[in-house]
C-alpha cells in the first residue's frame, strides 16, 4: 500500500488509456484503462499544476497536459 503525500488535494482519477513499461523482455502495465487510482493535485506557487498518481506498483508524477492525455478526475472524492 502506498503512502499518499499530505501536500495537495486528494482525489480519485480514472485511467482512460493503458500505460505500459518494458523491463528487460517483459512488458508490464503501469496503469490500466478503466481502473480508478488515488491521486494528489499539487498546485505550486508557480503557474504549473502537477499530479501524482498512485498505482499498484508504480507512482507517476506528471503535468496537467500529461494527466489529461491518460486520466480524468473521478467525481468521487476521498
Amino acid at each position: 500500500m502506498s503512502t499518499i503525500a499530505n501536500i495537495g488535494k486528494r482525489r480519485k482519477c480514472l485511467c482512460i488509456k493503458t500505460m505500459h513499461i518494458v523491463i528487460g523482455n517483459q512488458q508490464r502495465d503501469l496503469f490500466t484503462k478503466g481502473h480508478i487510482y488515488d491521486c494528489v493535485i499539487r498546485d505550486s506557487a508557480q503557474l504549473q499544476i502537477y499530479y501524482k498518481i498512485y498505482g499498484d506498483e508504480f507512482d507517476l508524477s506528471c503535468t496537467k497536459d500529461e494527466f489529461d492525455e491518460n486520466f480524468v478526475l473521478s467525481d468521487k472524492r476521498k
